[in-house]
């Protein structure tokens, strides 16, 4: 017989040697059984002792076996959570797809652009072509001359234009002011004037700063020196702007210009691509065609057949320009 607590009561309580030695004897081929009979009976109160004991070691092994099982069960719960097939989450992937669209425009400083080098004069897309085509295109929006004192902000014109697969596209035409004879919009309807102005530099050392000055005697400025083709100053005023507008129409598209008569074909990318996603739509089309001149320049094969194909498709001022245009 095997001890158990039964036999170890009786031994423990009773006072009657015959019950002890009966118990010895079913316990005799049981060494550690007998070690602890011998140890606990020279004991007063023998057997609380034990029983005090006893619970100890009940107490150690729930604790084990509750770790044991806490232990179990993150595993179980861990490997099941693996296991389960995961969603994708449409919004967060939504957002990290707009996030990875969106173009990254870089905001210079004078030792970046005074590193560039002008684009070979085969290559260079003028002021002057950019004003003739930007006059001949004139028609589609209502171009106005605006004195240049502060202007009561106005909601911008909503014009419609007919589209491809007999879609229509609502796009905003903002108002817009003549600079050197070149179109800009004019912000001051839609935007307060920034108070504490924007440095501008002179042509000394391409970039002293002297002046503070308001945004339309800045970009007045930029756009006088893209009109003299010094591509380097313009840059410079038209990235200011960027720094306090990052979707200023105006200094996307003739910052983008600058960048293409630069040899800075991917960053005129990012300006160009950056406009169809600006509330105005006064540069779109023009961006667009100075965009697949990027593509042809960059030799970026898919991106110009489908630009190129759309604008054909559109059937605006580029579209035989873009039947003409090849890939070199």
């Amino acid at each position: 017989m095997k001890a158990n607590r039964a036999l170890f009561k009786k031994y423990l309580r009773s006072s009657d040697q015959q019950t002890k030695y009966q118990t010895e004897k079913i316990l005799t081929d049981d060494d550690f059984a007998m070690e602890a009979l011998e140890g606990f009976q020279g004991q007063k109160d023998a057997w609380q002792n034990f029983e005090a004991f006893d619970r100890k070691y009940h107490q150690r092994k729930r604790r084990q076996n509750m770790s044991l099982l806490g232990l179990a069960l993150f595993i179980s719960i861990l490997v099941g959570w693996n296991l389960i097939p995961t969603t994708p989450d449409s919004k967060t992937d939504s957002k990290e797809k707009a996030l990875a669209k969106a173009p990254s425009i870089k905001i210079h400083q004078k030792e970046d652009i005074s590193h560039m080098t002008t684009a070979a004069a085969a290559v260079q897309i003028s002021p002057q072509q950019v004003l003739m085509e930007l006059n001949t295109t004139a028609g589609e929006t209502t171009q106005r001359r605006e004195p240049l004192e502060r202007i009561q902000q106005i909601p911008a014109q909503q014009i419609e234009f007919n589209k491809q697969k007999e879609q229509r596209l609502a796009l905003k035409i903002g108002r817009e002011l003549i600079i050197k004879n070149f179109k800009t919009i004019d912000y001051r309807y839609y935007r307060k004037e920034n108070e504490g102005g924007q440095r501008t530099y002179t042509e000394n050392e391409l970039g002293e700063q002297t002046l503070k000055v308001p945004y339309i005697n800045l970009l007045n400025k930029a756009i006088v020196d893209f009109s003299k083709e010094d591509y380097k100053l313009a840059l410079l005023h038209f990235d200011e702007i960027l720094h306090a507008y990052p979707d200023d129409a105006n200094a996307l598209f003739y910052g983008g210009m600058c960048l293409y008569n630069l040899s800075e074909w991917n960053q005129a990318e990012s300006r160009f691509l950056k406009l169809q996603d600006i509330p105005f739509a006064n540069f779109r089309e023009e961006g667009n065609w100075y965009l697949l001149h990027v593509y042809q320049q960059t030799k970026k094969e898919a991106a110009f057949s489908s630009l190129r194909n759309s604008i054909i498709e559109e059937k605006g001022f580029y579209a035989q320009k873009a039947e003409n245009l090849r890939l070199h």
